[in-house]
């Protein structure tokens, strides 16, 4: 009997411990699925957010490089037309300080040909009709004729200085106070040659001989080489 009962007990801890062996392995199969889960999904999401800031990154990369090309287009652009504008006023204003006009004796022209003279000259219909009712026609287109290119120079330098400050924002500082130090040279050499005007050949010329000499020169090769050095510079 007591050998029967020790054979049991022994066959039944025999089977306890295959059971709880089982359980074990059977949990730790399931632990570690759940565990495989849990990373995977951990993983997943990670993958996830660091694609969403990839991407950001990317797009933002893309945003700079397309505001960086757009922003050296722009200050190309805007130094080529200032630089046009510069050297269009520069040669305007030369030209109001030299004042070199050679036309023919008017008044000895007969009316018929000093209409046909007029007509080929820019002057506005009522500049015509003063120089033709005028008693010293030569003296009178003169006159019409120089201050005409006196207001042409003060637009054009107006035009120029328009120009600069609207686009300043896209061009280097240094560029911008090199090219307004400039118009105010021709703005000066302009007035110079207004108030010449107003009163008559006895004002000095100390802005205007200056811009039509070497350093009107010296001025226009500056500006030149500052111009070069920024629409090629990387």
């Amino acid at each position: 009997m007591l050998a029967a009962v020790s054979w049991i007990a022994q066959m039944l801890a025999s089977s306890a411990v295959v059971i709880l062996a089982f359980i074990v392995t059977k949990s730790t199969s399931v632990g570690e699925r759940l565990l495989n889960h849990h990373l995977a999904r951990k993983v997943e999401a990670l993958r996830h957010e660091h694609d969403e800031k990839i991407e950001a990154l990317r797009a933002d990369l893309g945003h700079l490089q397309d505001r960086g090309r757009r922003a050296n287009e722009l200050e190309f652009d805007a130094a080529s037309k200032i630089w046009q504008a510069f050297v269009a006023a520069h040669m305007k204003t030369r030209q109001a300080v030299i004042d070199y006009l050679t036309i023919p004796d008017l008044d000895r022209l007969s009316t018929g040909d000093l209409e046909t003279f007029l007509e080929s000259t820019d002057f506005s219909t009522p500049q015509r009709k003063q120089v033709l009712e005028a008693n010293e026609k030569v003296r009178t287109f003169s006159k019409i004729n120089r201050l005409r290119i006196i207001n042409i120079a003060g637009a054009s330098i107006y035009e120029g200085r328009l120009l600069l400050t609207t686009n300043s924002v896209f061009l280097p500082s240094a560029f911008s106070m090199a090219f307004k130090q400039a118009f105010d040279t021709l703005h000066g050499a302009q007035v110079e040659q207004y108030i010449d005007f107003q009163r008559g050949r006895s004002h000095s010329y100390e802005k205007g001989n200056d811009l039509i000499g070497p350093g009107g020169d010296a001025l226009l090769a500056r500006l030149e080489t500052l111009t070069r050095t920024t629409l090629r510079r990387d």
